[in-house]
């Protein structure tokens, strides 16, 4: 048995061995770096878009910016861990990390985007009840000349009701998402589902307005 052993040990100190074992780490070890350098490369292109966003409240904005810079720090650490290791079986133990302690892909991208998302809405929102006042004031002054103002005031509530119904729809979206952490993954994946649905809600209303808006102001050119 001793004599086994030693055998054994002979056979995994030569060279041949020993150097396809280095070049498996090494290969390991550059698969793991690009997965890195691709987040980081993700990372930087979504806060560009995310300060690009005046929409976004700027709270909001500067949580997700600490949160970006935090994980663009994990991964680099993670990066010098694993680099460090010896053994191939310790590289594709900390390369794992590379997603389970950070998400990047399956939830603070969509996170960000889902932010960005419901800033734009309540813009447009807030564009679309502008308009609904100014079309009023045009309703009003129809209404003053003793014009039948009926079809363009029905279309100018909905186009109001409308609006109101996409900014409630998202208001809660990043209060709901900022908070959520790898760490609780997947367990906190029907929040990004839920606050997605909420967009799609938002978004069907604002093409309701936006539809609304068109036939209010047909509605009052008729007029004259």
């Amino acid at each position: 048995m001793v004599a086994l052993v030693a055998a054994t040990g002979s056979v995994l100190a030569l060279p041949g061995l020993a150097g396809a074992q280095t070049g498996a780490i090494d290969a390991a070890k550059n698969i793991c770096d690009a997965a890195v350098a691709r987040r980081l490369t993700s990372l930087r292109s979504v806060k560009a878009d995310l300060d690009a966003t005046p929409s976004v409240a700027s709270a909001d904005r500067a949580t997700l910016d600490s949160q970006i810079d935090a994980t663009g720090t994990g991964l680099t650490t993670l990066k010098a861990t694993f680099d460090a290791d010896a053994t191939l079986a310790k590289v594709r133990i900390d390369c794992r990390r590379v997603v389970t302690d950070e998400r990047v892909y399956a939830l603070l991208i969509p996170r960000i985007e889902l932010v960005r998302a419901a800033g734009r809405v309540q813009a447009a929102a807030g564009t679309l009840k502008h308009l609904a006042g100014l079309l009023q004031a045009g309703v009003n002054a129809a209404r003053g000349q003793s014009k039948d103002t009926t079809s363009a005031q029905g279309y100018i509530t909905d186009l109001g009701l409308k609006a109101d119904t996409a900014a409630k729809a998202v208001a809660g979206v990043p209060a709901a998402v900022l908070p959520l952490d790898a760490a609780g993954y997947p367990g906190n994946r029907p929040v990004v589902v839920g606050a997605r649905a909420s967009l799609d809600s938002a978004r069907g209303a604002l093409t309701g307005a936006v539809a609304a808006a068109g036939s209010a102001i047909a509605a009052l050119k008729a007029l004259g």
